[in-house]
């Protein structure tokens, strides 16, 4: 996954920041584990200055959704 960042067009400050958060490991593990990644991130078609999950996720065919996805998929309801 480091490797796709570092050939895209993402800035380096942002390259970085991948590199040493936990993003790219939320995403390996949901990866080998075959689980949805849950993220309020959205797809940013074109980022820059950051490296959205969800575009990584796209790449590597990694499963996500959003917070309220999951709770509809889970039947969660609040009283």
């Amino acid at each position: 996954m480091m490797a796709w960042v570092m050939a895209n067009d993402f800035l380096p400050a942002a390259k970085t920041k991948f590199a040493t958060d936990a993003d790219g490991w939320l995403i390996a593990a949901a990866k080998t584990t075959n689980i949805c990644l849950v993220t309020h991130e959205a797809k940013q078609t074109g980022a820059k200055a950051r490296v959205p999950m969800p575009n990584v996720c796209e790449e590597f065919g990694v499963k996500y959704c959003n917070t309220f996805d999951m709770l509809r998929a889970l039947k969660c309801q609040f009283a």
